[in-house]
């Protein structure tokens, strides 16, 4: 029996269309064209916006949200772009069923993809349960995946790993995410930069948060600013590998049933194992333990007068999908794809402060088989993925209207024309002169054990394994002007070794 849904118009209202929505790709209508010709740079989303509040008179001023949410539901030729006709099939019924006991879910969204990960960020307000807002998505997802399978795509619904929705999208495979604006009468403008990754980790979020907040040579405002930014940040760190955790609990690295018993003790209630650092107090600290993908800055605070924390402006999905359970019955081998909502400006660094450190080609973990490191691609929004179906990074800045609740315009931090180009050139450059000069080899690859899409080495490492022997090892001495092999457990007993043949 299906249980009654919590979302959609309901209680007999009409069903919501198309014709309740401002588009952005309509703005310009009616209105005289400045410029003849547009270069395009980028593919930039269509935002749709609720016009019942885009356009009251008195907005309430209440506590609202910007939340955005990404899945893997299937791939065009594997994974490497989602398809035009899923991400409209997402849109579509998220858009006809935004309602919520007759007030829109989302005040205004927007439906992108990167690589092949579709994504929905919007803008609600606290009236919203957010177990409401986390059923849309997980429906609108699947309903993505039945497209994507209907249309023949690689992995449809990958990403939905859970058996069936249970209240929170948290463990069951979309990395999702949720930031409250500050609530303030005056100033209603304010800059979010979001940030979607596709075969990497959330450790690569890291790159952000340790030089943008941490260090003055990405962020002079660290230095010179007369914000709250000039006192510095904290930041919430949490301990992402359930599996190491269980090890250091007493289960046994090759008991795989401990293992999976273990982690799922550790993962009830979708509790974090989290440290809160200062920043720059604990600059040792925190680059001491972000060096590894085991530890993932989640959330950054900005700081009272008095050094505590103030107001939240950094939020990362930071989960490990490769420890929790599934449908299928065994613990999932990937990387999460994260994504990153975060503050721009005032008490926060600006954007291009932000997106600063990915100008030096930093590499992570990922790529193609979710089993190398590489160096990630910035690339414009909507893009498919690089070399090897490689990592790549997408960030636009959302112009938002914290009093209607409007995403008024967009712009792409990695845009065509930009910068970026050269960056993008350069970490291609480095990409395939590292990926093909090692291959499969460390550095390239992974630890054994963070493999993904390992059972075909499991199987491979098996057999090996029972053709390994013991024996002593091999000496060698001169003999008549040759080396002969001599065993060294084979000693005479007069101490000298016997000739082995």
């Amino acid at each position: 029996m299906t249980s009654v849904k919590r979302y959609g118009p309901g209680d007999g209202k009409g069903r919501i269309t198309m014709a309740d929505y401002h588009q952005s790709k309509d703005t310009l209508d009616g209105l005289p064209q400045t410029i003849a010709e547009r270069v395009p740079v980028t593919s930039t989303p269509n935002i749709f916006s609720y016009t019942s509040h885009v356009f009251a008179r008195h907005p309430e001023l209440v506590q609202r949200f910007i939340k955005a949410t990404k899945a893997d539901v299937g791939g065009v030729g594997g994974h490497v772009v989602a398809a035009d006709e899923v991400k409209s099939v997402i849109a579509r019924f998220v858009l006809e069923n935004n309602s919520f006991q007759g007030e829109p879910i989302f005040t205004s969204l927007i439906v992108t993809h990167t690589g092949d990960d579709v994504a929905v960020t919007g803008i609600m307000s606290e009236k919203v349960d957010m177990a409401v807002v986390d059923e849309l998505m997980w429906d609108a997802l699947q309903l993505g995946a039945d497209k994507a399978a209907e249309l023949g795509l690689y992995g449809p619904g990958q990403d939905l790993v859970a058996d069936a929705f249970t209240g929170n999208l948290r463990g069951a495979g979309p990395a999702t995410v949720a930031l409250p604006f500050p609530v303030r009468k005056d100033n209603a403008s304010q800059t979010v930069l979001l940030s979607f990754a596709d075969k990497t980790e959330p450790m690569a979020f890291n790159y952000y948060a340790t030089g943008a907040y941490l260090l003055p040579r990405f962020n002079t405002g660290l230095v010179i600013a007369a914000s709250k930014m000039k006192r510095g940040y904290i930041m919430d760190i949490v301990d992402l590998d359930t599996k190491a955790q269980a090890i250091e609990a007493g289960a046994h690295p090759r008991d795989q049933e401990a293992l999976d018993s273990k982690m799922e003790e550790l993962a009830k209630g979708l509790q974090e194992r989290v440290i809160s650092l200062r920043a720059p107090e604990d600059l040792y600290d925190i680059e001491g333990l972000c060096r590894s993908s085991r530890f993932v800055i989640a959330r950054i605070w900005s700081r009272s007068e008095t050094g505590e924390r103030d107001q939240l402006g950094y939020v990362c999905s930071a989960e490990r999908l490769h420890n929790i359970k599934t449908k299928k019955g065994f613990t999932y081998g990937g990387k999460d794809d994260p994504v990153l909502l975060a503050f721009a400006q005032g008490d926060w660094p600006a954007p291009g402060e932000i997106t600063s450190p990915w100008a030096a080609c930093p590499m992570v973990a990922g790529d193609c088989r979710g089993s190398h490191y590489l160096h990630i691609l910035p690339m414009p929004i909507n893009s498919q993925t690089s070399y090897w179906s490689g990592p790549i990074l997408s960030a636009i800045t959302l112009s938002c209207n914290i009093h209607t609740g409007r995403i008024g315009a967009i712009s792409d931090q990695f845009a065509l024309g930009t910068p970026w180009d050269h960056v993008r050139a350069k970490a291609s450059e480095l990409a395939v002169q590292f990926r093909a000069a090692h291959g499969i080899k460390q550095p390239a690859t992974l630890h054994e054990d963070e493999l993904e899409y390992q059972e075909g080495w499991k199987e491979r490492r098996a057999r090996l394994e029972r053709e390994f022997r013991v024996q002593p090892p091999l000496v060698f001495s001169a003999t008549n002007g040759h080396q002969t092999a001599r065993s060294a457990g084979a000693l005479g007993k007069a101490g000298r070794p016997d000739e082995v043949d």
